[in-house]
């Protein structure tokens, strides 16, 4: 008999919730958030009954889960389930068989998870499934501190955040044409802070690259160096903190941090790459980001509200670990509404091993790039002096809409006495991204390419059963389109099967079941902004083959290069990132006929 895992999700709405010392109205789960771990151990069945206190309906998505015989569990509303109604409540019952690993759940209802409806869930894996991490363990103490670590792994929820609902931030993108992008903070665990740009940088733009000489640095940082001498405010980090060996041998250039260049006695010139291979200057409002370029007929920037940007002092989440335990795990999700994150740990570099719940091949990093809707789990080996350290996460700039915007989680590793206090290490020599989430030279960042499953899990190597090209286009400022057409929604729920008018639509594909599909995605030459989307499968998972920029000169993979398709250990996920005027193929063995294919953003 299988063990049942219970829990239970309360959804009410909440005013003045101060999540990053700003005051707006949310949803809360359990009168918190993000919503509570839920936690289950493989092999059980999960049973979660949500109450809709909220006066608008709702379903709950489990991020991830396969849903085996049980796709009416996924929480897609109109196209799984009947949404739970004001008031009303809805019990999920989801057999994990043999799932295991961190996932995530949130509404699927509008846009609402941006409004707090989300939270972590942990199914914790048998003790018999071997490790990637085992490997790094030289004594069985070790083995038994790494296990011990996964078992304490604290999960984070990184997210952007809104200071308005996320019904009058849609609701001014539909009327107006300007999209979204421009968020007012990043939270990590529903904490964060509003952290304002000094204007120099505002001026210089999103900052891809330092267009300034080795010998201008030097001069710089000789200023701001007799500038700390004489009063900064930038943490010296003299007592017990870490410097690390390999800043010497960063490019000068990359290795300048942009917490030193506020003290610049003048403006550094931030120059912008972009995409059409010219280099042009571009100033950012005063959150950091540029201007929208597009508008519905009648609109323009004189449309919006004026953007402004006022510094708030909110605690940031703090985690604490004894650096004698050796080890520290984090569970790391994207559950961000436009932003793709880096993150990254000073002073320290992180061993990735697994991704979207599953265990792969480890891969040591300094910096770790996060997709929306995308989940990793990192080992991090406490091997620095006792101290404060900056676990730092960034928007990084993709695409025409590009925000610099950073915020931090602190790490504070203590030798285990009551009377600790810590000092902070925010020192540039230990950092390894730039403000705007740009890796520093000569620091490692993940290649996604290389998370081969640890458990060998090759993909049919035949042809497909069937190949679907899937061109994404957006023909107008608020019209995004998937394989030639635009989503409607139907008037009568697909749920009800033929009988709806979406049953037959064009937005509607069906598949035939124990089949092998190769779906390739492209960003369309021709689409108003050639932005990047996260694009998740529910209910599948499904083996990356290759993404790339531009288009994929091949009509199906099985034409293609091998050092193009990787047919032999690929990725193994349920979420993928279509690179921003590029491709992305995926394979997937279908089971059944009912899933969902959607864009994270």
């Amino acid at each position: 008999m299988r063990a049942l895992a219970s829990d239970c999700l309360r959804i009410p709405y909440t005013a003045n919730k101060l999540a990053d010392g700003f005051a707006r109205q949310v949803y809360l789960i359990n009168g918190q958030q993000p919503g509570p771990l839920i936690e289950a151990n493989q092999g059980d069945i999960l049973e979660v009954t949500v109450f809709n206190d909220l006066d608008v309906e709702n379903t709950i998505h489990w991020h991830g889960l396969l849903q085996r015989g049980t796709p009416d569990m996924d929480g897609v509303p109109g196209v799984t389930q009947f949404a739970i109604p004001p008031g009303g409540n809805f019990t999920y019952h989801m057999p994990l068989g043999d799932q295991y690993g961190f996932y995530w759940y949130h509404s699927h209802f509008k846009s609402y998870y941006n409004d707090a409806i989300r939270g972590p869930l942990l199914i914790h894996p048998s003790p018999s499934l071997r490790r990637p991490f085992q490997s790094l363990a030289q004594t069985e103490a070790e083995e038994s501190a790494l296990l011990q670590a996964e078992k304490d792994a604290t999960p984070l929820l990184l997210a952007d955040w809104y200071h308005d609902p996320s019904n009058a931030v849609y609701q001014q993108y539909f009327r107006t044409g300007a999209f979204p992008g421009c968020v007012d903070s990043l939270l990590a665990n529903g904490h964060g802070r509003v952290q304002c740009l000094p204007n120099n940088l505002l001026m210089a733009g999103p900052g891809l690259d330092l267009n300034i000489t080795s010998s201008e640095v030097a001069s710089k940082a000789s200023s701001m160096s007799h500038s700390m001498d004489s009063g900064s405010t930038m943490a010296s980090c003299v007592n017990n903190c870490a410097t690390t060996t390999d800043a010497m041998s960063m490019n000068p250039t990359a290795s300048m941090s942009m917490a030193m260049m506020r003290r610049a006695t003048s403006t550094v010139e931030l120059i912008a790459d972009k995409a059409e291979g010219g280099m042009e200057m571009s100033s950012l409002n005063a959150l950091g980001c540029t201007p929208p370029m597009m508008f519905n007929p009648g609109y323009s920037i004189d449309s919006l509200p004026p953007v402004t940007c006022t510094n708030t002092t909110a605690a940031l989440l703090t985690i604490t670990k004894i650096r004698s335990q050796g080890w520290l795990a984090l569970h790391l999700v994207n559950a961000a509404a436009t932003s793709k994150l880096q993150v990254s740990l000073d002073a320290h570099t992180m061993f990735v091993f697994a991704a979207d719940g599953l265990y792969v091949e480890m891969q040591e990093v300094k910096v770790l790039p996060i997709a929306i809707g995308q989940r990793y789990s990192v080992m991090i080996r406490l091997n620095q002096p006792p101290g404060q350290y900056y676990l730092r996460f960034a928007s990084y700039p993709v695409g025409d809409m590009q925000q610099v915007i950073q915020d931090q989680v602190i790490v504070d590793i203590s030798d285990g006495r009551h009377d600790n206090n810590n000092t902070s290490c925010d020192k540039p020599q230990s950092t390894w991204m730039l403000l705007n989430g740009s890796a520093k030279a000569q620091a490692s960042v993940l290649n996604e390419k290389l998370l081969a499953p640890l458990l060998p899990n090759m993909p049919p190597t035949a042809p497909a059963d069937i190949t679907r090209i899937f061109t994404i286009n957006q023909t107008a400022p608020v019209v995004w389109v998937v394989d030639k057409a635009p989503y409607t929604e139907a008037k009568t729920p697909v749920l009800h099967g033929n009988r709806s008018d979406g049953w037959t639509a064009n937005t509607t594909l069906h598949m035939p079941s124990n089949s092998t599909i190769d779906i390739i995605m492209q960003i369309a030459d021709a689409s108003m902004d050639t932005m990047g989307h996260p694009m998740h499968l529910h209910g599948h998972k499904f083996w990356i083959l290759g993404t790339g920029t531009g288009s994929l000169p091949f009509s199906s993979v099985m034409n293609a290069s091998p050092s193009v398709i990787n047919m032999h250990d690929p990725p193994y996920r349920d979420t993928v990132e279509l690179p921003a005027a590029g491709w992305a193929a995926i394979r997937q063995a279908s089971s059944r006929l009912l899933s969902t294919f959607l864009p994270m953003n």
